[in-house]
């Protein structure tokens, strides 16, 4: 008999083996949550590295002329005829136009003229020259410079019919009763337009002489016939003359410095140096330019397009919304000591405390400016009204002048120190500081893009 088999199977518990690679995804997957959670719920602070940059200024205007001008008015009514051309010099008693009262000579004058007044070769240049100067010049947004141009050709076709009637003045032989003729007071310059700003200085000029829409050139010698009171002719009694030009005020304050600058006409191209100087009236400021020769040049025009030849501004480029502004304690010079774990700079600061009993302790203080004899100081311990003393003596200083220095927050160390700036000059967009300043920032320096966003001494994330 065979023996029986044992069946009976005893069964294993299996260890769970754990799976190294979950843990390590586990791992990196919270890591990765938590970074991401503090990203999006933490203060960021954009940063913006200094680098060196330059500026090119805005430097094209619009100015308005103001010179010696003298209007002249018709002291009789009747038909008009001119003897010189428009910005011609003229000499004391020279005929400057005459007044017929009847017609005769007028009607003289014109038939002489009639088919006659362009025959002579190179007669249309001046013509041609004023109607490219137009074409290329013109704008839709100007359109008050058709009635300029209407003036220019009408004075060209005057200016030739002029020519011819001094010539036969003396040589009229109809009726001179009713024909008067007028002569120059005074040596200068003759003009025939006006628009109104003859009498307008550099002393009484408003803001509403620079809209050249509302002070258009009136016309005078297309006329015909005029009436008495009427204006004749005016006279450029001076040389000397100014150009007044708006400008913005970070520009004034550059151009400040300036005292003479160099532009460029963009009417002929040519350039010219003046004496300037800035003036800051009812809130606008203006570079006025003074020339004391060529004012012949320009004698009929009142608005002049120009292009100031300044040179591009070099520094440290910065955004502008990295400027931010403090404000210090000055102290004497000689109340600064230094002192702490570190040796570093502060003052000595005496209070009592609650027992009464007199207190000296330094203070440290962060210097962030300096005059001859002043420093602009800061400091986490110092408080308007403290009491501050003299190294080496019991002279008191009570901390309360403050001034402010315009600046942007550094953040090299990981934590925002302000550090004061000198602007060269601005637009709407960056600034160019100088380089080397003192207590400043230099080349490559990391500083808070947005200056508004933190504070000084944050920590910088």
């Amino acid at each position: 008999m065979a023996k029986k088999k044992n069946k009976k199977v005893v069964k294993f518990h299996r260890m769970s083996h754990l799976n190294v690679g979950i843990v390590v995804f586990l791992i990196i997957f919270v890591y990765m949550v938590y970074n991401m959670f503090q990203y999006f719920t933490e203060k960021q602070t954009a940063i913006y590295e200094v680098t060196q940059g330059t500026i090119t200024q805005e430097n094209t205007f619009t100015g308005v002329i103001l010179r010696e001008e003298k209007v002249f008015n018709v002291e009789s009514s009747g038909y008009i005829n001119y003897y010189n051309r428009d910005a011609e010099k003229v000499s004391v008693n020279s005929y400057i136009y005459s007044i017929d009262e009847t017609g005769d000579f007028y009607q003289e004058i014109a038939k002489q003229n009639d088919g006659q007044l362009f025959t002579e070769k190179g007669s249309y240049d001046e013509l041609e020259k004023t109607a490219a100067n137009y074409v290329l010049g013109y704008s839709d947004e100007n359109f008050y410079q058709v009635y300029a141009f209407q003036y220019d050709m009408e004075a060209e076709l005057m200016e030739a019919i002029s020519s011819h009637a001094l010539a036969s003045l003396g040589n009229y032989s109809g009726n001179s009763s009713g024909l008067h003729v007028y002569t120059a007071s005074e040596p200068g310059i003759v003009v025939y337009n006006t628009d109104g700003l003859e009498h307008v200085t550099t002393e009484n000029f408003t803001q509403d002489i620079f809209d050249s829409s509302a002070h258009a050139k009136s016309n005078l010698i297309s006329r015909e016939q005029v009436s008495t009171g009427e204006p004749a002719y005016k006279l450029v009694t001076s040389e000397t003359w100014n150009l007044i030009i708006p400008v913005s005020e970070n520009l004034a304050k550059d151009l400040g410095k300036e005292s003479r600058i160099q532009i460029e006409f963009k009417k002929d191209g040519t350039t010219a140096w003046g004496d300037s100087r800035i003036l800051n009236q009812e809130d606008a400021w203006y570079l006025i330019l003074t020339f004391q020769n060529s004012v012949i040049r320009f004698a009929t025009d009142r608005y002049l397009d120009v292009k100031l030849l300044l040179s591009d501004t070099n520094g440290l480029k910065i955004p502008n919304t990295a400027l931010t502004e403090k404000k210090f304690f000055l102290i004497p010079k000689e109340f600064l000591t230094k002192g702490g774990n570190n040796n570093t700079n502060g003052v000595m600061r005496q209070y009592e405390d609650e027992k009464g009993k007199t207190i000296m302790e330094f203070a440290s203080a962060t210097v962030a400016e300096e005059t001859e004899d002043m420093y602009y100081i800061t400091g986490e311990q110092l408080e308007k009204g403290d009491k501050i003393i003299k190294p080496d003596s019991n002279e008191p200083y009570i901390l309360g002048e403050t001034a402010t220095l315009q600046g942007v927050y550094n953040i090299n160390k990981g934590y925002a120190i302000f550090r004061k700036v000198e602007i060269l000059f601005q637009n709407q967009e960056y600034s160019i500081i100088d380089v080397g300043t003192n207590y400043g920032i230099s080349l490559y320096d990391h500083i808070a893009l947005d200056a508004s966003s933190i504070t000084e001494n944050e920590i910088i994330h």
